[in-house]
């Protein structure tokens, strides 16, 4: 039971983010995940609209829809996700030959196996240079110390034409925000501590260092050399507000990166 709790207690805390139950929509549309039909929304966003037979968030589901268009005109042979569950993770292991998973655990070594699990630090990724095809996550980028440094990691492991695709919360600030850093191995608040859930983790052991914008986020990924762009995805009607898909591509290894914050609705 005491291995239980935690997830209860995460499902509560979600609950209380959704609108009261009168204003909760269902919606008709195909889940990219499990061919389901039906879409709950317990508010009119992404993250509070849920497939009613797989479960899945559609935060977690629109990584598909991009995964699908930068597999169209790229051959996609070996895909790494930046997690062990999830609806995109589902994905990948249905349509490519060798997907590679990992968590992060802060106390241990990177490339280490920790109960049977890849630990992976995006700062300083243990994988050879242009080893893999595509790289995607869910909602870590605000979590990590030196996001840029993690970008530059993925581009190094990319191969030519490969894909850094990848949700994080986006903010309508003019720019984005430090919360935390990490200076001399202490961490170094300068606003309120944030915490999101980790799996790996445990409630709230998640700090958030960034508040992205969606303004400079571009701009942010395209330093590591990606030709980057934000791609809107609408899956269920009940979502209302798109989810925002950042889709980074290497197109060269040599050539600087370019941003745009032009958004295509999929």
């Amino acid at each position: 039971m005491h291995v239980l709790k935690p997830r209860y207690r995460a499902a509560l805390r979600y609950l209380r983010r959704s609108d009261p139950l009168y204003k909760w929509r269902i919606s008709s549309s195909a889940c990219p995940n499990c061919s389901g039909k039906f879409f709950l929304s317990m508010r009119p966003d992404a993250f509070m609209t849920r497939c009613l037979r797989c479960g899945a968030n559609v935060t977690n589901l629109s990584l598909i829809p991009v995964i699908k268009l930068h597999n169209t005109d790229h051959q996609i042979a070996c895909a790494y996700e930046m997690s062990t569950y999830g609806a995109t993770l589902n994905f990948l292991k249905g349509n490519f030959r060798e997907v590679i998973t990992s968590e992060y655990f802060p106390n241990k070594k990177p490339g280490e196996i920790v109960n049977g699990i890849l630990n992976q630090d995006v700062q300083n990724l243990t994988f050879k240079n242009c080893s893999v095809d595509l790289i995607t996550s869910n909602q870590v980028f605000e979590h990590v110390p030196d996001d840029i440094a993690g970008y530059s990691e993925c581009y190094r492991v990319l191969r030519l034409n490969g894909a850094l695709i990848f949700s994080i919360p986006l903010y309508d600030i003019p720019s984005t925000e430090m919360l935390a850093e990490i200076k001399d191995n202490d961490i170094v608040f300068y606003r309120e501590p944030e915490y999101h859930d980790s799996r790996s983790g445990g409630p709230k052991s998640a700090l958030t260092f960034w508040h992205h914008s969606i303004h400079d986020i571009c701009e942010r990924v395209a330093q590591a050399g990606f030709n980057v762009s934000i791609i809107d995805i609408a899956i269920a009607p009940s979502q209302k507000i798109p989810a925002k898909v950042v889709y980074a591509v290497k197109t060269s290894s040599m050539a600087g990166g370019f941003a745009t914050t032009a958004s295509t609705l999929i």
